[in-house]
Order: structure tokens, then sequence, then C-alpha cells
């Protein structure tokens, strides 16, 4: 053989070689980001596939970034994504779902790290992060939304854009500004928890803008009836234990459908939500009311009725 056919065969060799040894390694990251019982433990990057790939694909994508078909295949587009999404949490945008991204998106795996948030009774712990869902983030959603610093959806999605504005807050409360919500952030918020004799004047706004939307028109005894409804579910065992969490429970109030709760509040709903506050309750301990001449819903007409006032039934 002559010496240029030999040095081409052996550049072919260690070509070959090569691209096998890559092969190797690509599947070798393939399978450690898949772990038993569908736990993504270690990491996973361009060349993994599986059905973690596709998770992460759903999460990118349920968080706004577009990490293409969610195809189970971890290709140039889903790199992309996980890049973007990195940079805007702050995590070293590499490309590689590793294990703080996937804490980061919400996706089991890893070890270490802080655990996430949790809501008992509508009382928020823990620390609640960019990729975690559920009724404690659409509370934070709602009073962030309140304050001014959220203006997206009410949806119990930690996107980029609660992420944003938990820094926003933060930085005007002289908090970390880590766009993470963790204890200190969630008392800042009103929603780790407090007594009755403990709500701050976010809380009284929030009252006040509900007995608005849900009492207009009523005689001022309805007014802080409603008022007390609302504080009496916050004792109540089958309501949540937070203000934010009673008033944005789902379907809860026709105020938070539709769209009373952003008209202006009533003079008479401040004065109203302080009467309440400082323990006068006209509704006699009820936890429901209704409109006899508007509502449909057949349950609340069989509640033992405790009285009347205005065009409002209050109930046990």
């Amino acid at each position: 053989m002559g010496t240029g056919k030999q040095l081409l065969y052996r550049v072919l060799v260690i070509v070959l070689f090569n691209l096998c040894i890559i092969g190797m390694v690509n599947a070798a990251y393939a399978r450690r980001a898949e772990a038993p019982g569908g736990t993504i433990s270690v990491l996973s990057r361009v060349g993994s596939r599986g059905a973690e790939v596709t998770r992460i694909q759903q999460r990118l994508a349920e968080l706004g970034y577009s990490p293409g078909a969610a195809d189970g295949i971890y290709g140039n587009a889903t790199a992309e994504a996980v890049r973007a999404f990195q940079q805007d949490n702050g995590l070293a945008a590499d490309g590689v779902a590793g294990p703080d991204t996937l804490r980061a998106l919400g996706v089991v795996g890893g070890t270490g790290g802080s655990p996430g948030g949790q809501t008992v009774g509508g009382v928020l712990s823990g620390v609640y992060r960019q990729g975690e869902q559920g009724d404690g983030v659409r509370q934070i959603q709602a009073v962030l939304a309140d304050l001014g610093y959220y203006t997206a959806n009410i949806d119990g999605v930690f996107g980029a854009g609660l992420a944003r504005a938990v820094r926003d807050y933060q930085r005007n409360k002289g908090l970390s500004a880590d766009g993470v919500v963790g204890a200190a952030t969630l008392r800042s918020l009103g929603l780790a928890g407090s007594s009755l004799g403990d709500f701050s004047d976010t809380d009284l706004q929030l009252l006040a803008r509900l007995v608005s939307a849900e009492a207009r028109g009523e005689p001022y005894s309805g007014q802080v009836a409603v008022a007390a409804v609302i504080l009496n579910r916050i004792r109540h065992p089958s309501f949540p234990d937070t203000l934010y969490g009673v008033a944005y429970q789902p379907d809860a109030f026709t105020a938070m459908i539709n769209g009373q709760i952003k008209e202006p509040v009533a003079e008479s709903a401040y004065r109203a939500a302080k009467d309440a506050l400082n323990g006068s309750d006209p509704s006699g301990g009820a936890v429901h009311y209704y409109n006899p001449k508007k509502t449909y819903n057949q349950w609340l007409r069989t509640r033992p009725v405790i009285k009347t006032i205005g065009g409002h039934v209050f109930c046990a």
C-alpha cells in the first residue's frame, strides 16, 4: 500500500474511532438523565432521549420558552430554550439540564437545595421558585397583582414574569432580590399566616375592594356583614387560613369572576372593612351569603339561613 493510501486509511480509522466515542458518550449522557421511577436524577443535554426529556420540554413550553416539539429528543432547540431559562434564573447558561436547572424547572431531580413551597390551609411555607405550580403560586401572583407588580394571568404557574415581579418587589422592600419567595418574602407579602389582629394596610385594601364589589348598593350593615363573612371563612376549617387565600379561592366570589373587583372602591366599604376587622359581625357568624334574585347555585339555597340583610341572605 502506498504512503498516501496508508495516511488516508489511518485518518479514516481515527475519524471512525472518534465518532464511536462520541456516540457512546451521548448514549451515556442519555442514560444518566433517566432514573428508575420516572425521576430525572443527573442531567440531560444534547443527545439525551426519553420521557424525562419530554418532561423538560413540556415544562419549558409551559413557562413560555420554545424547546421545539415535546418529542423526547434533546436537540439544539431544547438546549437553546434551557439556556434562555437559565439566563433568566441566574443559572450557568450552558444549555445542560443539570440538578439546579431541574429544580428551578420544578422537575424532581438532583440533591440538596431548598424544599419547594407548601400550602396548608391557605398558609404558605417553604420556598417558591420559578417552575413551581399550584395554589400557593396563585396566591403570590394575586398579592403581587394587587400591589401593581404582576400583570400577567393569575394561573398558578411560577414563570419568568412572576420571577421578575418578585425581584422588583424584593428590591423595593429591601429584601434579597433573587426572585425566590422564601420565608422573609412570604411574611412581607402577608402570606405566611397571621392572626386576625395582624392585618396590614394591604389586607385592608383587598377586603374593602371585595366588600365594595360584592355589596355595592347594599345597606351599610350588609356591607359589614359581607366583610365579616370573609373573615369568618379565615377561622373556618373548610376555608383557607389567610385573607388572600379566601379572596382568591376559585369561584368563591362573583366579583373575582366578572372583574368587579377592579372597580373604584366606595368609601363606605373601607369603613365596613375596618368595622369587621374590629369585631363587628352583623351576619351572625355566617360563612356564606347569596342574592336569591341572582344566584343559580342550588346548594347555597340549602344552607341554614341565619338572617337577611338588604338583598343578601346570610347562612351557615
